[in-house]
């Protein structure tokens, strides 16, 4: 006999964006069509598999200072979708569990008691957690934790990448061996700097003043 809490866990385990029925049976060792006691299908299942990885995440509480409460959230996100593959590309396929929706609601309406306008709210909270779900979903895949058809690994977006000419201009090489750095630099290091970038626009043009 097994349970749902049993069968979340291992559909975590084995990576949601690559998981079915099957394999999630013979984790368990039961025949899968166990598992439809507890879910309709494979769709079901992933969401209940989000689900649990946003109750097993720790989001930050509401606070005054509106830029670390959305930086916080922005690296809780991101330690969510690094621990658990399959969670961002999912995500950015448009999977939303019932909690993630909640989650993001909760923390929309944690902005608006922060002095943000409704709408500011929706698309300040809107605009990081996009951020984090593309970043870590290309991550995710280029890095190999995640496969793809489509998207080329690491390596090869490195092998691939234009390189210097005798003919370019000084400002052409520099942005080339830029290219080739951001390539290599680590996924949270380069996440950083874009959420810098996304708050200091938030601040701009949505924050309260």
């Amino acid at each position: 006999m097994v349970t749902s809490e049993q069968i979340t866990a291992a559909a975590l385990e084995l990576g949601v964006a690559t998981i079915t029925m099957t394999s999630v049976a013979q984790r368990l060792g039961v025949n899968h069509a166990t598992l439809y006691r507890y879910v309709t299908g494979r769709d079901d299942l992933v969401r209940n598999a989000i689900d649990r990885a946003v109750i097993l995440t720790e989001f930050p509480q509401p606070r005054d200072d509106w830029q670390s409460f959305l930086r916080d959230t922005a690296n809780a996100l991101f330690d969510m979708c690094d621990t658990y593959p399959g969670v961002a590309t999912e995500l950015a396929g448009g999977t939303y569990s019932p909690m993630i929706l909640q989650r993001g609601a909760t923390l929309m309406a944690c902005l608006a008691r922060m002095d943000f306008g409704p709408t500011d709210a929706v698309l300040a909270l809107d605009l990081v957690t996009g951020l984090v779900i593309d970043h870590c979903r290309r991550a995710e895949q280029m890095d190999g934790r995640v496969p793809s058809t489509s998207m080329p690994s690491r390596s090869e977006l490195a092998s691939s990448w234009p390189r210097g000419e005798p003919e370019n201009t000084d400002s052409m090489q520099e942005t080339l061996e830029a290219g080739q750095q951001a390539i290599a630099q680590g996924p949270r290091d380069w996440f950083d700097r874009k959420l810098r970038i996304a708050l200091a626009g938030i601040a701009a043009e949505l924050a309260p003043h």
